[in-house]
């Protein structure tokens, strides 16, 4: 519920800007992905865009449903079942009221997993890291389409969230998690201890434990195997 209030939110403070993305993305992954033995994709048409016997005021979607049957009842039926399907979906996550057209095709092909890795990126970058995740169902969905930069701006986005208006960061065991290794060589530790808004401190401790000192590293600065460490860690607070 939380999400579908999110994408309402985002449509009414850019009323202005093509949708057209979006809706095909909301169908795609939540409507296709579930009826991909009955249809192949579909295509969302913008109001302006020139099109036959559209409502200049609505999206138009056309759905290529997977064999010419579905003409013809009884399968007649079942396309209109799910036609109303997407509209109520479309209808319930943004409140566009969508006009639909059907076409047919014969075999489905590699349609299904094209439109996912195009809708994904365009997802990503509608909603954001953090809601992207809610809206796929996990983090890992999305991981092979996000750049480095994407996961630092996910771990600034996280602290951020986590921290109230007073704050500027939090150390690691305020979220009973352990420190991170940064480096080492024969007489010094240096380990992340402290996530700042903007970069981590960086406590250096001799060879007897005793505490040297510390220094700041953006996040845009860090290895990537330590970003990644802070995303893993990040997603489950």
């Amino acid at each position: 519920m939380e999400l579908k209030q999110t994408i309402k939110r985002i449509l009414r403070e850019e009323s202005d800007k093509d949708y057209t993305s979006f809706i095909e993305s909301i169908l795609t992954n939540l409507f296709v992905a579930d009826h991909k033995d009955e249809i192949c994709k579909v295509e969302v048409v913008h109001p302006r865009e020139e099109m036959q016997l559209h409502r200049p005021e609505q999206y138009n979607v056309i759905f290529y449903f997977k064999g010419l049957e579905f003409k013809f009842l009884p399968k007649s039926h079942l396309k209109e079942e799910l036609m109303n399907e997407a509209w109520e979906l479309i209808y319930n996550y943004t409140g566009e009221r969508i006009s639909m057209w059907s076409q047919y095709v014969k075999d489905c092909g590699d349609i299904i997993q094209e439109n996912k890795e195009n809708s994904i990126p365009k997802m990503i970058k509608i909603l954001g890291i953090s809601d992207a995740i809610r809206y796929f169902g996990n983090y890992y969905t999305i991981e092979p389409y996000l750049k480095v930069i994407d996961k630092v701006n996910f771990i600034k986005e996280k602290i951020d969230e986590i921290s109230d208006e007073v704050m500027t960061g939090f150390a690691l065991y305020e979220l009973n998690e352990q420190p991170i290794f940064y480096d080492e060589d024969d007489n010094e530790l240096k380990q992340i201890e402290y996530l700042g808004k903007d970069s981590v401190d960086v406590d250096v401790y001799n060879d007897d434990g005793s505490h040297l000192g510390d220094f700041t590293v953006t996040y845009e600065g860090l290895p990537v195997e330590i970003i990644e460490q802070l995303v893993e860690i990040l997603l489950n607070h």
